[in-house]
């Protein structure tokens, strides 16, 4: 078998792995790693080198190492293309002042650019003859040193079933709103804030695909749902969430995370997303009894919606939270997540 990548085996029997013979795998101390808690009401993850469990370890010591290596094409390829172009091309212009007669009488000097190297189209046309047989060799060589593999071996009845996790996903990724709550704090200002008693700031989650690989020379033969966050990536793999924040990685796997669902009434403020479910009505200025606050000229009507809330926890730290203006649009796919946990808890050799 080749040097690289690991094999998954995905059955209704349970789940197991085998890595390609090669290379020494990295030792793995089993040491747990303590739980973390905001404990404002930030709503965030830990640190992301907390996040990864005891049984990802060996597969994100390999993921993150690669991720930090510097890339050769880059640093001996278009780098000094970019430099040597520059300095050619500064080196071969000039500015020249010349004294023009002025139309209404006198004299005026004009700046003007002019070149004074005339072989500067064959030494660049030399430069790109020279680099491009040297990135093409450096981005092959590139490719082997990042390349990595995840292959998923499923019984039918298996296959079965992940056809199912990815068509929970489609679903999911058309709800015509997905926010990601950044924080939450209660309040004891009804009047103001139109009879809310917490208040939630949220952002809009854009970064929604069916498929992504987390490093370019990343292969893998399923697909891969992605969502991108305001602090991380989540790249969901069939039996595990790897988790993304600039170039270092988590994982967890389902087994050792937890979803929890709600259907939440939510005061819109904004635009109301189509397919949101329109519960009841409130004002922005609302007195104690619900009807609206008399004093205020600018006091207008607001929706009251059903959303979903999916909350992300695990005993490492992993702690996000998502919403959905359709309601129950993850349900199917969270679900799915907890049923793979089920399996992993039940047998993982």
């Amino acid at each position: 078998m080749g040097p690289r990548g690991t094999y998954v085996n995905l059955s209704s029997n349970g789940i197991s792995y085998r890595k390609k013979i090669g290379g020494n795998p990295p030792a793995n101390r089993n040491v747990p790693l303590p739980a973390t808690r905001e404990v404002i009401n930030n709503i965030t993850s830990a640190q992301v080198e907390q996040l990864t469990d005891t049984d990802s370890k060996s597969f994100i010591t390999e993921l993150t190492e690669k991720s930090l290596q510097a890339s050769y094409v880059k640093r001996w390829g278009f780098f000094p293309l970019i430099v040597l172009l520059c300095i050619l091309i500064i080196s071969s212009f000039s500015q020249e002042q010349t004294i023009v007669p002025s139309a209404y009488g006198g004299q005026i000097t004009e700046n003007a650019l002019k070149m004074t190297n005339p072989y500067l189209l064959y030494q660049l046309a030399i430069c790109f003859f020279c680099f491009i047989p040297l990135i093409y060799w450096l981005t092959k060589v590139d490719k082997k040193r990042f390349e990595m593999e995840l292959n998923y071996e499923m019984d039918e009845q298996y296959k079965q079933i992940y056809q199912q996790f990815s068509a929970h996903f489609i679903s999911f990724s058309k709800s015509a709103k997905v926010w990601q709550y950044l924080n939450a704090q209660r309040t004891n200002d009804f009047k103001r804030n139109a009879g809310a008693g917490k208040l939630i700031r949220r952002i809009g989650v854009s970064g929604i695909a069916a498929h992504k690989v987390p490093l370019q020379h990343f292969i893998t033969n399923v697909s891969i749902p992605y969502v991108v966050l305001n602090n991380m990536e989540l790249y969901f793999l069939p039996e595990r969430l790897l988790i993304k924040r600039g170039k270092t990685f988590a994982a967890v796997f389902y087994k050792n995370l937890r979803v929890t669902t709600n259907v939440t009434r939510f005061i819109e403020d904004g635009f109301v997303p189509h397919d949101a479910s329109v519960i009841d009505y409130t004002w922005r200025y609302v007195n104690r009894n619900g009807g609206p606050d008399r004093r205020f000229n600018n006091n207008r009507k607001l929706p009251i919606c059903a959303y979903s809330e999916y909350m992300f926890t695990s005993d490492t730290g992993i702690f996000e939270v998502i919403s959905t203006s359709k309601t129950a649009a993850m349900d199917a796919f969270s679900g799915f997540l907890s049923k793979i946990g089920e399996l992993q808890g039940a047998y993982v050799h």
